[in-house]
């Protein structure tokens, strides 16, 4: 019986993947199996080896992560992030307007039309602000390349930087300190995968990790804890998730933008260093952990970020509360704002609603 070559390019992947992790992780590395995964993925891929990464598999362990994360959302957490929530419209709107005023600066560098650098600018999904780049007049590739450069940048750098700082914390891995058991994971992951997929076809492309981690926290905000997430499934869950951003990464895909590059690379340098400056202000207004408020307002995704914090020590809940706010207005009025900054006349071809 023959392997179709597609499955033996995805079992390549996770191979190459997972020994990636593995090596971060015996090298005590910062969020070692995402980090790993990522790392090797995108070197067998530049080195010509047909290693693929599987979305269906990222996608569904999203739902792990999720379910992972919300553990930390208990009665106390949640009624704190309440109390809090000034604190998160200004990171979020500060966040935001840094990548805003930034576009100006890419558009120039990178000579590129203002709708590419406006959505290449805003921290957002790949796939998401390509197509409103492409909606809006603009080149959805670099696009794609800005903002993959951009989550990788971080995802890497950040929990490499901030453990060398030593900024950690002394907060407990809730997840791994709740027991296992089987029947409570099973029905936690299922009701996970049920939030998913409503948030899915609602529309929102975040809803693989939204909806598990709404559940989770209601769940748990509620008093309810069914299950613990096991450190080895959390393990192979960033895998995936790691596997899956290096696996875009190939010497095609850096042919086409390789004059843009350069420019997009330094806007991730400027970008992350203004969420970090808005990071240290508000923490210095607040009074709120330093490295909590910096991976909150970090120009990543909620996944890596939290995942950071999680290992860290940090608090993960004000993490993702402060990533989540921040996805929630970038879906809301990145479109609007584009269009009331930059008037073209007409109606873009084909523009989603805020949040599709």
């Amino acid at each position: 019986m023959r392997i179709p070559l597609a499955w033996l390019r995805l079992l390549l992947g996770a191979g190459i993947g997972g020994a990636g992790g593995a090596i971060f992780a015996v090298l005590h590395l910062p969020l070692p199996w995402l980090i790993g995964a990522l790392v090797a993925i995108a070197v067998a891929r530049l080195s010509g080896l047909p290693a693929e990464a599987s979305r269906h598999a990222r996608n569904y362990c999203f739902v792990v992560v999720g379910v992972a994360l919300g553990l930390y959302f208990t009665p106390a957490t949640a009624a704190l992030m309440l109390a809090n929530l000034p604190l998160l419209v200004m990171a979020a709107g500060s966040t935001l307007a840094v990548g805003g005023a930034l576009a100006w600066l890419l558009a120039r560098l990178g000579r590129v039309d203002m709708a590419t650098a406006w959505f290449a600018s805003i921290p957002g999904g790949a796939a998401d602000m390509a197509m409103l780049a492409e909606a809006y007049g603009g080149h959805g590739a670099p696009v794609a390349v800005a903002q993959l450069l951009r989550v990788c940048a971080v995802v890497i750098l950040m929990p490499n930087i901030m453990a060398v700082l030593g900024m950690h914390g002394e907060h407990p891995a809730i997840a791994m300190a709740l027991p296992f058991w089987l029947p409570g994971f099973l029905g936690l992951y299922a009701l996970g995968l049920a939030g998913a997929l409503l948030l899915i076809r609602l529309g929102l492309k975040a809803g693989w990790m939204l909806g598990p981690l709404a559940v989770s926290a209601v769940l748990t905000a509620c008093g309810v804890t069914l299950s613990s997430v096991p450190g080895w499934m959390s393990a192979v869950a960033q895998v995936a998730l790691g596997a899956q951003l290096g696996a875009a990464f190939d010497r095609g895909m850096l042919a086409r933008v390789r004059r843009f590059t350069p420019a997009a690379l330094l806007h991730v340098a400027l970008l992350m260093l203004g969420c970090a400056a808005v990071a240290g202000g508000l923490a210095l207004v607040t009074g709120r952990p330093l490295g909590a408020m910096l991976l909150g307002t970090a120009p990543g995704g909620v996944a890596e970020m939290s995942l950071t914090a999680k290992t860290l020590g940090l608090e993960v809940a004000l993490v993702v509360t402060l990533q989540v706010f921040r996805i929630f207005l970038v879906a809301l009025l990145t479109p609007p704002v584009f269009r009331l900054l930059h008037r073209r006349g007409g109606t873009p071809r084909g523009v989603p609603a805020a949040g599709e």
